[in-house]
């Protein structure tokens, strides 16, 4: 769903109208968090802030700046500035649970540093270099993106735990917090209201919560005045409730499961923090939250994977702060929502910016209930329909990820974070994918500029979607499938979409392609159909992306054996005059995380003639024992982090 009318949805004003009769207390947020200090989290975040007394702090230079607009790199930087926010939030964690006053100078020395640095904004979000041509920060101009609210709330954060203990140690740090919260944040967000991510006159994505909640939590500790806080508070929940209510009935996020963490996930950030700071405001009671809590477990593949598509990653990974999805389950009583979560609950400390930050990790380690969670049984829905996304996921038994998994997504080309994918599948076996959606690679100025597909993982060919005459499809809403048709009646999922707006194809003339997929519970087979009507041309076929090593069977069938120890072989059996494999090596960090060194296209052409394609899969071994749980200690040993923007 493309989020575009600010004014979308019949939840506008939901959040505004609960919020209107609560009473603002601040104070209620503010004061040292009741932690354990020995909680496994606080002993781990002690010992690491002891470990980095006295060495040398993490140091963004200008040359690591000026690499955005030099050779397009944005991760240098970034870089160092996570790691002085994830050093900062470390200590700070520490002097709660520790008194030693050294811990307190090192929450200080970062502090001020974070106060001293030109700019709090990411390099790919900054206006400097068009405004004014330069590639050095403009302190003067302050640019509100979400790296300055990460900012802002990693120091409010850290103002409202430690208290009047942080003034005491190092006298005048506050204000000079203070100063910086008004000056970068609070002051451009409540005088200027042309930022795009407010969704007041363009699209909202993710941005939305997830600085708004950032900007409530500023308010909250250096707006002293009721009043100012009040309306400052105000302004960022009327920006929340657009962005709730721009989203789609049936909860699904069209940036892709990493994303839910910071868009999702960060308004309910922002509504937990609501609900502490207030009497007489209950987030629970608001419509739709069930919807979107349960995306996370209903975008599930198997253990440690996920459904990929736009710019998600597929690897769920271990840095996800997974205590928000387990608090607002138990708050809406949905045991699915939280027993999934509780399942990836960890003490290893997640201090890190910006996925983490410093309010999600004191909430986690204060948590009781989420220190004793209980992992609930694997919620793996039998088949999971977004009619928001026309995507469907289809498995052969719910509960478990055994056999074969299948999905086809359609829509269209201009959604939040976008691939040129329109019909690809990705079918998945034991939990494991086979036929892939790449996700993201690494950002740089490419990413989300006009070069964006000449980027290989965006663009069409490299998704598993067809080519009729070689057309590779276009970005923009013009380019459009027609709704998913079909359904799950217990034996059978079946699928089908129009794709003929795909690429463009001259339907008046004639010309068009159907899509369909069908999983058969009864054989465990799975069955991709492509049909059109086109003149005969020797660049059409349907492609495959795969992952594993991939071998012929002596009848021509395709192999693919996933890169995961004990996992069985894919079997594609097809009809296709012939079938071209190209290797291609990775060396994007981002996409060799998730698939290692090499991914392989397979693209089946048809018979001269043939107006129909007809891919088959099933298990080549049904019998090889331990897949499963091989691919869950594979997936749960990678690790990932969701991309920030």
């Amino acid at each position: 769903m493309a989020l575009d009318d600010p004014t979308a949805g019949s939840r506008r004003h939901d959040l505004v109208t609960a919020w209107a009769a609560a009473d603002w207390h601040p104070g209620r947020l503010r004061g040292r968090p009741d932690l354990d200090p020995g909680h496994p989290t606080a002993v781990a975040l002690r010992d690491r802030a002891h470990a980095a007394l006295g060495t040398p702090w993490p140091t963004p230079t200008q040359t690591a700046y000026a690499r955005y607009v030099r050779d397009g790199d944005r991760s240098e930087w970034e870089g160092a500035v996570f790691a002085r926010m994830e050093r900062v939030a470390t200590a700070v964690a520490a002097a709660l649970v520790d008194d030693d006053p050294r811990l307190l100078d090192e929450a200080s020395d970062g502090l001020l540093l974070c106060c001293e640095q030109s700019t709090w904004c990411w390099p790919a979000h900054d206006d400097v270099f068009t405004r004014t041509g330069g590639v050095a920060a403009d302190p003067d101009h302050p640019f509100l993106d979400l790296g300055a609210g990460e900012m802002v709330g990693l120091l409010a954060w850290a103002r409202l735990a430690l208290g009047d203990r942080l003034e005491a140690r190092t006298p005048g740090l506050v204000e000079r917090m203070r100063r910086e919260a008004r000056r970068r944040v609070l002051d451009p967000f409540t005088t200027r209201r042309d930022w795009t991510w407010l969704g007041l006159t363009s699209r909202i994505n993710n941005w939305n919560p997830w600085i708004h909640g950032n900007v409530i939590v500023a308010a909250a500790a250096f707006e002293d005045d009721p009043a100012a806080s009040r309306a400052i508070v105000d302004l960022a929940v009327d920006g929340i409730d657009r962005y709730l209510a721009a989203l789609p009935d049936d909860g699904a996020i069209d940036e892709g499961f990493a994303y839910w963490w910071n868009g999702v996930a960060r308004a309910l950030d922002a509504l937990e923090v609501l609900e502490r700071g207030s009497a007489g405001f209950d987030a629970s009671t608001l419509p739709g939250l069930p919807e979107l809590l349960r995306f996370p477990l209903r975008a599930q593949l198997g253990d440690g994977w996920v459904l990929s598509y736009a710019d998600a990653e597929p690897r769920v990974g271990t840095r996800h702060p997974w205590r928000i999805a387990f608090h607002w389950g138990r708050r809406l009583d949905l045991a699915d929502v939280a027993g999934h979560a509780a399942g990836f609950r960890t003490d290893e400390p997640d201090a890190s910016a910006p996925n983490g930050g410093l309010g999600r990790t004191l909430a986690a380690v204060a948590d009781a209930d989420w220190r004793h969670a209980e992992a609930g049984p694997a919620p793996l829905p039998r088949s999971v329909r977004f009619d928001s996304l026309d995507l469907a996921l289809a498995r052969e038994a719910a509960g478990t990820a055994r056999g074969l998994a299948i999905a086809l997504k359609g829509g269209a080309n201009d959604e939040n974070h976008n691939h040129n994918d329109l019909g690809s599948v990705q079918v998945a076996l034991d939990g494991v994918p086979v036929v892939i959606d790449l996700g993201r690679p690494e950002y740089d100025a490419r990413t989300f500029g006009p070069d964006r597909y000449d980027l290989w993982p965006v663009r069409s060919d490299w998704h598993a979607v067809p080519e009729p005459r070689g057309l590779v499809q276009e970005a923009g809403g013009h380019r459009r499938t027609g709704p998913l048709e079909g359904g799950d009646d217990g034996a059978d999922a079946s699928w089908r979409i129009n794709l003929t707006g795909a690429w463009g194809l001259d339907d008046a003339g004639g010309e068009a392609w159907a899509r369909g997929i069908r999983l058969d519970r009864a054989t465990s087979t799975a069955t991709l159909v492509d049909e059109w009507t086109l003149d005969a041309h020797p660049g059409t076929r349907s492609t495959l992306v795969v992952w594993g090593e991939v071998s012929t069977a002596p009848d021509g069938a395709v192999l693919v054996r996933p890169d995961v120890d004990g996992a069985r072989a894919l079997r594609i059996d097809h009809d296709a005059a012939h079938v071209e494999v190209e290797h291609r090596d990775i060396d994007d960090p981002v996409l060799r995380r998730a698939w290692g060194d090499r991914v392989t296209r397979l693209r089946f052409a048809p018979g001269a003639g043939a107006q129909q394609l007809e891919l088959r899969f099933r298990a080549a071994d049904a019998d090889a024992p331990g897949a499963a749980g091989a691919a869950s200690a594979d997936a749960a040993g990678a690790g990932a982090g969701a991309g920030a923007a």
